[in-house]
């Protein structure tokens, strides 16, 4: 036998041994995510992951801790995850992972309306359960959305506080995050709704944007004060933003001469609150949401929620919508959460998110 002959005898041999090998750690492998995956399922372990815009943003963060508190005794194993910054191509991404890694229920408040669409129907056709809340996604790309409140109800609320601080006939602007955040749109096409009807001379003279960030928004709101000296009232409808006016008009010394009333958490607030540059806020319990996400996973992933029906919780009894209603926002399969809550000077150290 040549040299040649037995040396590619050997590589032959020692191929054959790698294949063999590869072929045997792809077995454990697989053989290793199944009992994982079987053990999941006789602990009757749900893999649910919470997806919001961003990390550390307040409102989310009550959110999770809601979720997290009720999570265990529900049977759910839950992750939290979400993108450094508000980010609706992080988003994505993070889904293609968890899609990857076969989780049962993905529940997400969505950056865009519809940049994550195509990856979330990805995720239904694979047999994933998809619930938004907080900001919604295109029904198509969803099981069921967990509206915060009633659109016309929580826009009247803030209208209502600015109009009585302000006067029938005034002028107000509005701090936002960015254009296209989906239900920061829907609360602004309800307030314009809600003036047009109830308080025409009421107007509104710009939009700001913050980015969801507190400088920017800092800067927004000042320049606002700036270009619009006759501003009598600014309402902030982003956590960042909230913070970010009451910091501007504090600052430019014209608290008590601008009121500020916004959407936003109580808790991250209390300067605002305690030095009169913040009037009012409007939200819903955040930490009481996170767990409401939670049931409505475990119903979702167990089929026991339709279009039209209704279902019970420790929460309280909630409806899941049937068709379209424009007045309060809900679209089909939609379930509000709560009527809003007000916090003022007077009662804002009650909460503590």
């Amino acid at each position: 036998m040549s040299r040649f002959t037995r040396k590619r005898g050997l590589r032959a041999r020692a191929a054959s041994v790698g294949t063999l090998a590869m072929l045997a750690l792809a077995v454990a492998a697989a053989f290793a995510s199944t009992s994982s995956a079987h053990r999941a399922k006789a602990q009757g372990k749900i893999k649910v992951a919470i997806v919001p815009k961003l990390l550390g943003l307040p409102v989310f963060e009550a959110n999770v801790k809601g979720a997290n508190e009720v999570a265990p005794k529900l049977g759910i194993a839950l992750k939290y995850t979400a993108p450094a910054t508000a980010s609706a191509t992080g988003q994505v991404s993070i889904f293609n992972s968890l899609i990857a890694q076969h989780y049962n229920v993905i529940t997400l408040s969505a950056d865009d309306p519809t940049v994550p669409d195509s990856v979330l129907q990805k995720a239904m056709k694979a047999g994933i359960k998809v619930i938004t809340f907080d900001s919604d996604v295109n029904p198509s790309a969803r099981n069921f959305f967990i509206q915060d409140t009633a659109y016309n109800t929580i826009a009247q609320g803030v209208i209502q506080a600015a109009e009585k601080f302000t006067g029938p006939n005034a002028e107000i602007a509005i701090m936002s995050s960015t254009p296209d955040a989906t239900i920061q749109l829907a609360w602004i096409k309800a307030m314009k709704a809600y003036i047009k009807t109830k308080f025409p001379h009421l107007k509104i003279v710009t939009i700001g944007y913050g980015q969801s960030i507190q400088s920017t928004s800092l800067t927004a709101a000042e320049n606002i004060i700036h270009s619009y000296p006759n501003v009598k009232a600014i309402l902030p409808i982003d956590g960042a933003a909230v913070v970010g006016t009451a910091q501007a008009v504090q600052a430019l010394g014209d608290t008590g001469k601008i009121g500020v009333f916004g959407i936003g958490d109580p808790l991250p607030n209390q300067q605002y609150f305690a030095n009169g540059s913040l009037k009012a806020l409007f939200l819903w319990n955040e930490v009481t949401q996170g767990k409401l996400v939670m049931y409505v996973a475990k119903l979702a992933y167990e089929n026991k929620l339709k279009a039209g029906g209704s279902f019970t919780t420790p929460l309280g009894k909630f409806t899941v919508a049937a068709k379209n209603d424009p007045v309060t926002g809900a679209t089909r399969n939609t379930i509000i959460f709560s009527k809003p809550l007000e916090f003022t000077k007077a009662n804002y150290k009650k909460f503590d998110f």
